[in-house]
């Protein structure tokens, strides 16, 4: 659909069609944009958030370029970061083997099986791994170590390279409260990594692969590691990207992982402290908000920096010459940067500062420049692509990119077919139930993994403490329900509050957002393009830069520690995404409709409910799931936002739960249960529409 464009001029008859947008814009502005103003605004304050405001310029800036804390964050964050991009291996290796799966039942009920472990909360699966498996006496990983003696080969491994007594013979190491071991647990939680979004969404990208390559690629003699490198990795790319991008920036933004595995704290000594729980330490423990909102500036460019060049980088192909000289300028910016984050890591000034002009020009040289150029021309996947990659896919047909690479492939199958046809079937034969075997095995297995944390909940929540340590991951009788009624009691309350808030700001969301994709995809008023790009800019933002003048303006409004502004923070935050989704499905939508309910007198409002709302149907229903999921798994601004313990949702009630000293680990699963349940039950009665528009591309942005 074309959008209608209405000039200046006749703004007096259009003017009523603003009220579509005016709620979604006036949410958005009032808890996404006023907040990002406040914190650009208090960032040059010496702010307490309450008495003292006293303007200091740059100050702040210049002082969390001196705090050696600072530094290491991004540190911190580069190595988890580093590792998350790792992360995305198993992701593919699993979307390829339910693709190759020759019975479309199979791929269905694998689609099923990976939907299932999306729905429970993270920040419940993070606290059974703390709990179950980090645990020093009784963990399950301390006792794999112990029972198969791999232990014994990190002792060795410890003492042969002087890692300093990490692991010591007889002494069980403590994952949590080991400064040193507890980065490796942040990296190490959730094996083996397979997030269900990630697998749907390159099943999408495979689902698309036509046929008839594969047909041409049997006809080439393609074994199963050319097809994947020659045919479906190149086509997975654009999924590969998106998730990338993702990746990247949610690690960089993102405190919850570590605060709830290591507390506020980041862990003994700060050690795995991040750049957002560094802003939040700041804040609520130091009671520094203006320096706060500093970090929130920093992370906020390095952000939406770090997107601009991935998102370069990903049509690498189709920028031109003096768009790629940008994005190397920003990329070695960036790695500058970087170098830089190394430098003062170790809390010490850099060298330089002590040499004079001269070695001072030869050490920023070979220490700064040089690195940076090296990881501006080696590491942007897009140029890997244009000068490596490329030449390999150089066609979209699969058909002639392998022709010469599998000649001898071709010839030796020949030769092999000749040698009898009896032993080239059964030679063939064996191989593919071979293959088939692995393949429903390895998938199998990495379904097991990601079920094991639910068992394990399900499991303990019918024991007692005696029968948890005796028997912790078997079922034993008598079967303790007590344990449930008990979760019952402690849990209710908070699990009423968070299905009244989801509940809420699902759909006032999708209310709002409609109306406003109706808006920017119909017609293009004056203002409305530069009012998209607001909301495109708000999208990039990360929420939690702005978490400190946000918290300020809840309480100048009368709404801090009330259900209210959870639901106005849930709908605000979640429009950027509904509208940005919406209004490409409304643009999609075919011309003709519209045209004929213009030549009946139809009004917007007409159009919008007869039209675009019952067509939006699967849509919506898409978006108010995954709305509903992220606003039901929300922790951190509900544990910043809401002090009394009646007005608590059920993620951040289990999260006191989980911080008692002495837990009763019975009653304690059974609440992890609950507060699974009914989100378990929402996409129970919504997996076909979920999947269905995943898995064939409904969902496009």
């Amino acid at each position: 659909m074309t959008p209608k464009i209405i000039p200046f001029a006749q703004l007096k008859y259009h003017w009523t069609i603003y009220f579509f947008a005016i709620p979604s814009l006036a949410l958005v502005g009032l808890f996404m944009f006023y907040p990002a103003m406040l914190s650009a605004f208090h960032s040059v304050y010496r702010w307490n958030g309450a008495d003292i405001n006293e303007f200091v310029g740059k100050e702040n800036f210049t002082t969390l370029l001196g705090d050696a804390e600072f530094w290491r964050s991004f540190r911190v964050s580069f190595i988890i970061g580093v590792w998350n991009i790792f992360k995305m291996v198993p992701a593919v290796a699993v979307a390829v083997c339910i693709h190759r799966c020759k019975s479309t039942r199979a791929q269905f009920f694998y689609r099923i099986l990976f939907v299932a472990p999306m729905v429970i909360p993270p920040l419940i699966v993070m606290l059974i791994w703390k709990s179950f498996f980090f645990e020093a006496t009784n963990g399950y990983l301390n006792r794999f170590l112990f029972s198969t003696g791999f232990f014994d080969v990190l002792v060795w491994f410890d003492q042969t390279f002087q890692l300093g007594g990490i692991f010591k013979a007889g002494s069980k190491p403590a994952w949590m409260g080991d400064g040193r071991l507890i980065l490796f647990a942040c990296i190490f939680w959730g094996l083996p990594w397979v997030g269900s979004f990630a697998v749907l969404t390159h099943l999408a990208k495979l689902g698309g692969i036509p046929r008839e390559l594969y047909e041409a690629a049997d006809l080439d003699g393609a074994n199963w590691w050319t097809r994947f490198t020659k045919l479906e990795l190149p086509l997975m790319m654009g999924s590969i990207n998106l998730l990338l991008v993702l990746v990247v920036i949610d690690t960089i933004k993102d405190a919850g992982m570590v605060l709830a595995l290591a507390g506020i704290e980041g862990g003994p000594g700060g050690v795995v402290t991040v750049p957002a729980l560094f802003m939040l330490r700041k804040a609520f423990i130091e009671q520094q908000m203006g320096a706060a909102c500093a970090v929130g500036i920093v992370l906020t460019a390095v952000v939406m920096t770090l997107k601009k060049i991935l998102d370069g980088t990903a049509d690498w192909q189709l920028l031109n010459r003096r768009e790629k000289s940008r994005y190397r300028v920003m990329g070695m910016v960036m790695a500058l940067l970087l170098y830089a984050f190394m430098l003062y890591s170790d809390g010490q000034r850099p060298k330089f500062a002590v040499l004079n002009a001269h070695d001072r020009a030869w050490f920023f040289l070979f220490n700064a420049i040089l690195p940076g150029l090296v990881m501006v021309f080696l590491f942007p996947w897009g140029w890997v692509r244009e000068r490596i990659w490329g030449p390999m896919v150089a066609t979209t047909t699969g058909v002639d990119a392998w022709r010469v690479t599998l000649r001898q492939v071709a010839a030796r199958e020949a030769h092999l077919a000749r040698m009898g046809s009896a032993f080239y079937h059964w030679r063939e034969r064996v191989k593919g139930l071979g293959l088939t075997f692995s393949r429903h095995g390895f998938v199998l297995a990495i379904l097991a993994f990601a079920y094991l944390p639910m068992y394990l909940m399900v499991i303990v929540s019918f024991k007692n403490n005696a029968e948890f340590y005796a028997h912790p991951a078997t079922l034993t009788f008598p079967l303790h329900w007590e344990n449930w009624a008990q979760a019952w009691d402690a849990v209710i309350p908070s699990l009423a509050n968070s299905v009244f808030t989801t509940t809420a700001s699902t759909a006032l969301t999708l209310f709002l957002a409609l109306a406003g994709a109706y808006f920017f995809a119909r017609v293009r008023m004056p203002g409305s393009s530069f009012l998209w790009y607001c909301i495109l800019f708000l999208m990039m933002m990360p929420t939690i830069a702005n978490a400190i003048p946000l918290y300020r303006l809840l309480i100048d409004m009368n709404l801090s520690n009330t259900l209210s502004a959870l639901i106005f923070i849930g709908a605000a935050s979640g429009q950027m995404f509904a509208l940005f989704v919406l209004r490409n499905f409304v643009a999609d939508l075919p011309q003709d409709l519209f045209e004929a309910a213009d030549i009946d007198g139809a009004s917007h409002l007409r159009q919008m409910l007869t039209i675009v709302a019952p067509l939006s149907g699967p849509i919506l229903g898409v978006l108010g799931l995954i709305h509903a999921v992220g606003q039901w798994n929300e922790w951190i601004m509900p544990l910043i936002v809401i002090r009394d313990a009646e007005r608590l949702p059920v993620t951040v009630q289990l999260l006191r739960m989980s911080g008692e000293y002495i837990k009763l680990w019975g009653p304690l699963m059974a609440g992890y249960a609950m507060a699974s349940i009914p989100i378990i039950l929402l996409f129970i009665l919504c997996m076909r529409l979920f999947v269905r528009n995943l898995t064939e591309g409904a969902v496009k942005g």
